[in-house]
Parts: C-alpha cells; structure tokens; sequence
C-alpha cells in the first residue's frame, strides 16, 4: 500500500480509476498539485503502486472538468485559472448558493445561527492571528452549513463540482499571494470583506429573511469573483508556484 492512497482503498466498492480521481481531486482542492505542475501517468502509476489504465482514466476525467490541460506525449498540466475564468465561475455559484441560502433561512432556525456565529467567532480570531489558511477553511465551513441546513439533494449535487472548482482557484490564489506581498494585502481586504458579508448573511439567516439572506449571498459571491480579480490584476494571471 503507498502513502498516496488512504488504507482502507482498496477495499471500498468504487472503480480504481474513481478513487484516483477522487484521490487526485483531493490534491487539487488542496494546493498540494500547484498551478502548472505537470503530471505524467507513468509517474503517479509508480507513486499510487498501480497500473496506468486508472490513471490515465482519472487524467481524461479531470481534463473533461477543465482542472487538467492536456500537453504533448500523454502528459497533463495542472489548470491556470483566469480572471474571467473566476469571474464565470461565481457567477454560477452565486445563483445556485443564493437559492441555498433562501433554502436554509427557513429551515436552518436556531442550530444554523448557533453554527455560523461560532464560524464568524472564529473567523475573527483566524484574521486577528493573520492565519489566512485557517480562515479560508471557516469561509468554505461557512458556505457549508448553509448548504447543510438547505436539505436540498438536489442543490447539493448542482453546487459539488462548482464548489470543488472554487475550492482550487482558492487554494491558488492563496499560494500566490502568500507568495507576493502586493497580492497577500489585497487577498487578506477581501477576505475582511468576507467575513462582513458573512455577518450580514448570519443576521438574515436568523431572522428567517430568505429573500434577503438569497440577495445577500449573491451579492457576496459576486464581490468576491471581483476581489479575486483584483489579486490576479495585482500580480498577472496565476502562474507557476512549484
């Protein structure tokens, strides 16, 4: 068994192939597979200890869910997100999530106020600690309560590949701009920004208002694309981090 895949994989019920995928997924949300890292099959085969069919089947997967860019010889390069990209992304996330939270602001009562004032808590505590690791980590526990107390299978299921792509532009974005001081200020005003959203989603959500914590969340959704833009604006399009 190597260290790549968990130790109970082989004995779960899906395909080989999918739990590569899922396994390679993980890596991307991560940031432990930065932006332009390049990927060979014959590699992750010998790293996964298996053949390369699941491997190359969990590649064209990823490259079919636009995280992956084909190169010559087989070979695969993690994606570079774009500002538009981004931009196109949220705008997407924001319909389905405003919907979430219209969801969830009738049926999230007192437990869902409870969970995101101890999100904001330490939110707060995360910015004050300048930890912006942690605080991204609450920003998607945040989005995921509300979904949560949606109780929606179908919204869950629209919003998981969606989510799972702004997961990875995050993860990149935070890489850059931990690694440049111009886009770290930028980065760490709009996850200030966020967290004053979050506030406003909160006091909406406990007051039952669906049609205002729907309005709140799209607007927050929107505004964060633009903030991410602007990171991007402040250094060039992502790039190379290995």
């Amino acid at each position: 068994m190597t260290a790549d895949l968990p130790e109970d994989a082989f004995d779960r019920a899906e395909p080989l192939h999918a739990r590569t995928y899922d396994l390679l997924w993980q890596r991307l949300e991560g940031g432990d597979l930065p932006a332009g890292t390049r990927l060979k099959d014959t590699d992750w085969a010998a790293r996964l200890g298996v053949s390369r069919t699941p491997v190359r089947e969990a590649f064209r997967k990823l490259a079919h869910d636009g995280v992956l860019d084909p190169l010559g010889a087989g070979g695969y390069q993690v994606h570079r997100f774009a500002a538009s990209e981004i931009a196109e992304l949220y705008r997407c996330r924001a319909a389905l999530e405003a919907l979430a939270a219209e969801e969830a602001a009738q049926r999230g009562g007192a437990a869902l106020a409870t969970t995101l004032a101890a999100n904001i808590a330490a939110a707060r505590a995360a910015m004050q600690g300048d930890d912006m690791v942690t605080l991204q980590a609450l920003n998607g526990s945040f989005h995921d309560a509300i979904l949560d107390a949606a109780r929606s299978p179908h919204l869950r299921r629209l919003l998981e590949q969606t989510r799972r792509l702004a997961r990875m532009a995050r993860r990149q974005l935070l890489a850059q701009a931990l690694a440049a001081e111009v886009r770290y200020e930028e980065y760490r005003a709009g996850l200030a920004r966020v967290l004053d959203d979050h506030v406003a989603l909160h006091r909406a959500l406990a007051e039952g208002d669906g049609a205002r914590a729907g309005a709140l969340m799209r607007g927050h959704l929107l505004a964060t694309a633009r903030d991410m833009g602007v990171v991007l604006d402040a250094g060039g399009a992502l790039g190379d981090v290995a």
